[in-house]
């Protein structure tokens, strides 16, 4: 007689463990407000002004049309000045280089007006505090405007926020080591840490390189990048800064 058939036990549905979140760092620029909309078309009209002062032979509108098409294919500003000069004919490497100098200057030196936070970025950031989780923020850019553009959003001493870091240009702070420097500042391992930001070459690469969770916000200026591989693709993709709350995530102090 043959043996008996093993028969599968039916699948139960468990409920899979959820991560427990006692960190949260945030980029500032397309994650906590609108970069896109109340910044980066300004600052790119700022730019071509430069570039024209610095020798560029266009008018200033027309500077502005090819940068904002240039921007549309790749928001990368060292491809954004290359190809404009070019297409008006500043050829000449040290022209060029002078000209691209000036561009970035003024793009990350535009002034700083009224800015809005995203309508779901302070209920967040309320939320987790209530919660015990640490809260920091680490942006990118002149670290003067950045500073102004925390100050215009209201995030300059609030409490919810802990600390925040201003990566520079220069590398003199890039975010990798904002971030080693707030593992070493709470003493947490790597995976209890979620970083939550819209590139993913910068924030969301240094997040994964350090063994980090990560959320990508998919909007604003760099919305259309994909991710070069593996180092670059988050745990998750969302479209808007409130849906972090509903994330496959626990958060808490314990």
């Amino acid at each position: 007689m043959p043996p008996p058939k093993r028969i599968a036990p039916r699948n139960r549905k468990r409920k899979l463990a959820r991560t427990l979140i006692h960190c949260v760092i945030f980029d500032l620029d397309d994650t906590l407000y609108d970069c896109l909309g109340q910044r980066v078309r300004p600052a790119h009209r700022h730019a071509a002004e430069a570039m024209v002062r610095a020798g560029l032979k266009a008018d200033v509108e027309a500077v502005y049309r090819a940068r904002m098409r240039a921007f549309r294919q790749d928001p990368t500003l060292r491809y954004i000045d290359e190809i404009v000069c070019r297409q008006f004919g500043a050829n000449d490497p040290e022209h060029q280089a002078k000209i691209s100098r000036a561009a970035r200057d003024a793009y990350f030196n535009l002034p700083v007006n009224n800015l809005k936070l995203f309508r779901g970025s302070l209920p967040l950031l309320r939320f987790l505090e209530r919660r015990g989780v640490r809260i920091f923020i680490v942006s990118f850019g002149e670290p003067e405007i950045q500073r102004a553009k925390v100050r215009s959003l209201g995030l300059e001493g609030e409490p919810a926020v802990e600390a925040i870091f201003y990566a520079d240009r220069t590398n003199t702070l890039t975010k990798e080591i904002a971030f080693r420097r707030i593992l070493k500042k709470t003493g947490l391992p790597p995976w209890k840490i979620l970083v939550i930001g819209d590139r993913p070459m910068s924030e969301i690469r240094s997040g994964k390189k350090l063994g980090m969770r990560t959320v990508r916000l998919k909007r604003g200026e760099f919305a259309a990048q994909e991710p070069a591989g593996p180092q670059e693709q988050p745990d998750y993709v969302i479209r808007n800064i409130s849906e972090v709350r509903g994330m496959p995530y626990e958060f808490g102090s314990v």
